[in-house]
Parts: C-alpha cells; sequence; structure tokens
C-alpha cells in the first residue's frame, strides 16, 4: 500500500462500529468533582463501563482478589445526584461484596 493511502485506510478503520469499544487514552480525565450522575442498577460489568463513560475514570478489576466470585451476576445499587465519581462508585458498588479505591487516574474494584 503506498505511503499515501496508509493513513486513509487507518482513519478509516478509526471510524468502523468496534473501534470505539475501548477508549483512547485522551478520553480519560479523572477529575474528582462533584458532578450529575444517573446510573440505573445493572449488572457490574455494564455499570462499570456506564460509570466510566459518566465520569471520564477509568476502573481496573482486581481479578486476583476476586478470584472465585462471578461478577456477571452481581447487581450494582442505583446512583443519582451530582456526585464526586469516587461517592458514586463507593454508592454503586454498596449491593456487593466489592470494594472501589481511588488510583492514580481513575479506580480499582476488590474485594
Amino acid at each position: 500500500m503506498s505511503k499515501f493511502l496508509l493513513p486513509i485506510a487507518i482513519g478509516f478503520v478509526a471510524l468502523l462500529p468496534h473501534a470505539g469499544k475501548a477508549q483512547d487514552a485522551s478520553f480519560y480525565d479523572c477529575q474528582n468533582d462533584r458532578i450529575p450522575i444517573a446510573i440505573a442498577s445493572m449488572p457490574l460489568d455494564k455499570a462499570l463501563a456506564k460509570f466510566t463513560s459518566v465520569t471520564r475514570c477509568p476502573v481496573s478489576i482486581d481479578t486476583d482478589r476476586i478470584r472465585g466470585r462471578s461478577t456477571r451476576s452481581m447487581k450494582t445499587a442505583r446512583i443519582k445526584g451530582r456526585l464526586t465519581p469516587e461517592q458514586a462508585l463507593v454508592r454503586m458498588l454498596r449491593n456487593t461484596p466489592l470494594n472501589g479505591r481511588m488510583i492514580h487516574g481513575g479506580f480499582s474494584v476488590s474485594n
């Protein structure tokens, strides 16, 4: 492929529907300021994805520490209000055996 067409091809691939699933590092801007947050009760994986989308704070799950627990069956609590991301995550996880903690630039979830 010519040097001219390669950037165009890469740009086209970036527009494909599946390319937007993972967030680019420039998306994240985790600030612990109060913001309006409304996230319904839902399965943990979907709730954490919604949390990241709303707050722009990445969340990692410490799989070594939650080994043996099915996170797919865990439902989070509904949250709504003007909250910091940290407050929102703590409230969201209150119906689960998990805890969230702030780490550099985001949050970690473990038990």
